[in-house]
């Protein structure tokens, strides 16, 4: 009785992770494909407006770093939330409550990170900038401001590598 116990909790246990893991996942990439795809052209509309216009002008050239966040952007929040609405409404329908609110507190977290990571990489002395991995992320984060067209990802750097639009910063010093 104690083994199917320990084994029902071991499963619980793997499903909670695989939920919060995928979550996570499909917010980064998310987050990855409306910055590129929405946030850097035309077809964007408002988002593309908000973003190239608002964000790329305000850290461009030697103004990529202030000393305060400019909270004076225009949000693309909720151009965001529409599609997560959808994601959440779909986990609501097929998972247990148990893995619903893991997958509802997971998205949450991913999303607060993305928006933190992105406004601490323009904040000079960020208590961030005492880490190296987040040193090497913000590096490449300047190069998109730079270049554009490449390291459109703020968080998980490697759906870059997947889309093809990863420019190493070693790479760029050699040019």
């Amino acid at each position: 009785m104690t083994s199917i116990r320990w084994t029902s909790v071991s499963i619980e246990i793997f499903l909670c992770l695989l939920t919060a893991a995928t979550a996570h996942l499909l917010m980064s990439l998310g987050q990855t494909s409306f910055h590129r795809y929405l946030g850097h052209r035309g077809i964007g509309g408002r988002f593309f407006e908000n973003h190239l216009h608002v964000h790329h002008r305000h850290y461009s050239g030697d103004h990529i770093v202030t000393e305060h966040c400019l909270n004076e952007e225009a949000n693309n929040t909720p151009f965001f939330l529409i599609p997560v609405t959808l994601v959440i409404g779909l986990g609501y329908l097929v998972l247990p409550l148990y893995l619903f609110t893991e997958q509802l507190i997971a998205m949450s977290i991913s999303f607060y990170v993305h928006l933190y990571f992105d406004k601490h990489y323009h904040v000079a002395g960020s208590w961030l900038g005492r880490f190296a991995w987040f040193r090497r992320k913000q590096q490449l984060h300047f190069l998109h401001q730079r270049y554009a067209d490449c390291n459109f990802a703020v968080v998980d750097n490697f759906w870059d590598w997947l889309l093809g639009t990863y420019r190493s910063v070693d790479a760029d010093r050699e040019t």
